[in-house]
Formats: structure tokens, sequence, C-alpha cells
């Protein structure tokens, strides 16, 4: 069974952070570079698409050195890790409500959209600055503005992943939740819960996810 679409709730940078008596900030780097290695394994494993949460829309009720520290990551993770990226020929994009994001933040996912808009084979999409709830919300403003009628099709023609099916959904740190992450896409899901905290979470586990999706019974409500 081949897997088209993943999307993943990378959570416990912070705790692996204060568990090694390191800042957020490596926290958060560390992370950064668990994505690189995951992405290049799923890219390896023929998946077509892998989304992330990198920061949602109620991130920025954190402390404002963190709020800052993520932003700065989204200039670490292009300066550090985009020609690693652009070696792999993995096209970059992005979701949320970028408008609202710093000028800076907004410059360095404009160049990586433009340093990988030719490759086709894989995407890493990354969401930022996104909720569920402002998804859903967003979709109908713009069915509104373009005076179309409210139905199922249109919905989901204006949501971020224009109704994309998310075949699993991977949430890692031990929490048992979707927090607001792509609320118009998981309706059939297969959900799998990772104790493991974001930064040690490996090729292996994420090939265990696989695996194990292989031997669902996927129903679709019949």
């Amino acid at each position: 069974m081949s897997v088209k679409t993943v999307a993943i709730v990378m959570d416990g940078n912070r705790r692996w952070a204060r568990q090694n008596n390191l800042p957020f900030s490596l926290g958060h780097r560390k992370g950064v570079e668990t994505l690189v290695e995951i992405t290049k394994e799923a890219k390896k494993k023929k998946v077509k698409k892998l989304i992330v949460y990198a920061f949602s829309s109620e991130n920025w009720s954190r402390e404002k050195f963190e709020v800052n520290s993520l932003m700065n990551l989204i200039s670490f993770g292009a300066e550090v890790k985009l020609d690693e990226i652009i070696k792999n020929e993995v096209r970059m994009e992005f979701i949320g409500d970028l408008d609202s994001i710093p000028k800076k933040a907004k410059e360095e996912v404009d160049r990586c959209i433009k340093s990988t808009k030719n490759f086709s084979d894989f995407t890493l999409v990354i969401a930022l600055n996104y909720g569920g709830v402002w998804d859903i919300v967003n979709a109908l403003k713009k069915i509104s503005e373009k005076g179309e009628t409210i139905n199922t099709k249109n919905f989901l023609k204006f949501t971020e992943l224009k109704g994309e099916e998310v075949e699993i959904f991977i949430r890692t740190g031990g929490e048992k939740r979707v927090s607001n992450f792509l609320l118009p896409n998981i309706g059939y899901s297969e959900f799998f819960f990772s104790d493991k905290l974001w930064p040690d979470f490996s090729a292996k586990d994420f090939n265990a996810v696989l695996n194990d999706f292989k031997s669902r019974q996927r129903r679709f409500g019949k």
C-alpha cells in the first residue's frame, strides 16, 4: 500500500532541550535537523507529500523570546539546510496566514519556495501561523467573497490543502491530540502517537509507522 500524504505534529523540542539542559532555541534547531532527516526518508520511501506543523496560530501566546526564536528558526533553516533540501530535490510549500508573519521570515519563506519550485516528485509542506479553525473560516470567507455556493466541493477547494486527504497523522512527544492541525483533511486519517520527543524521532521510527499503516484496514465509513 503506497502512501501519498503524511502529516506530523513535531512535538517535544522544548522538553528535549530541558532534558539536555539546553536553551529552547537549540531544541528547536535540533528539531530542524530531525525534520530534514525525516524528509529525506519520506522521499526515499516514495511518500509524495510531508506536511509538518511548524508554528500554530496559537503559538503567538508563548513568551516573546520564544516566538522570536521560532521565527528566527525559519532563517536558520533556510541558511543552513536549504542547500541540502535542494540537493535532495525537495519542493517546499507553505500553508497558513503568511501575511501576518514578520517580514524577514516571509522573505525566507519566499526564497525557499522560489529555490525549489521546479521539483515535483516530493513536496515538504510547512504549516506556519496555521490553525485548522482559521483554515475553515478562511475558506468560508473566500467562498463568500467570490459569491459561490457553500457546499462541500467549494469549501474543500478553498482550504489550504484544497481538500487533499491526509492518510497518516503522526504526533510525537507522547500527547494524543491533533492541536487544531489540518481539521478539514484528517477525517479518515490513520493516527500514530509516539512517546519519543521530536528531536529523538528517527528514520527507523518513521518506517515503523509506514509498516503499521500497511497492516491497517481503512473502511472510510463503510
